[in-house]
């Protein structure tokens, strides 16, 4: 792995240790919220173990387009992009803001990126 593939992982670690679980009496979404910290949780880890998935995660965050995931690549990384496209969008107001969308799209990139390497 490359000192730069390894900052990028440190990074995406740190935006996942970032994304908050809320505490399930004041939040309606927290078992959606939790799946989705786990999901970015196993994304890293594979990625962990295939630089080209790094790679190509720091490429896509270049890009001017949304990304999308082909779900007929795995049925494990459709279902998780799925989660994640499931969890509302938090509003302007939200005290976690400044948490949330870095993480939310960085985990976007990594599923995505996981599911162009695996078809190539």
């Amino acid at each position: 792995m490359t000192d730069e593939s390894a900052e990028f992982l440190h990074e995406l670690r740190i935006l996942c240790a970032r994304l908050p679980v809320p505490q399930p009496t004041w939040h309606p979404y927290v078992p959606l919220i939790r799946g989705c910290r786990e999901d970015f949780e196993y994304a890293l880890a594979l990625a962990a173990e295939r630089p080209e998935v790094l790679e190509r995660a720091a490429a896509l965050v270049e890009e001017e387009s949304e990304p999308t995931l082909d779900p007929g690549v795995s049925p494990e990384l459709a279902a998780a992009y799925e989660r994640l496209r499931a969890l509302p969008d938090p509003d302007g107001q939200h005290p976690f803001l400044d948490e949330i969308l870095p993480a939310v799209k960085a985990m976007r990139v990594l599923l995505v990126a996981l599911s162009q390497v695996a078809a190539a």
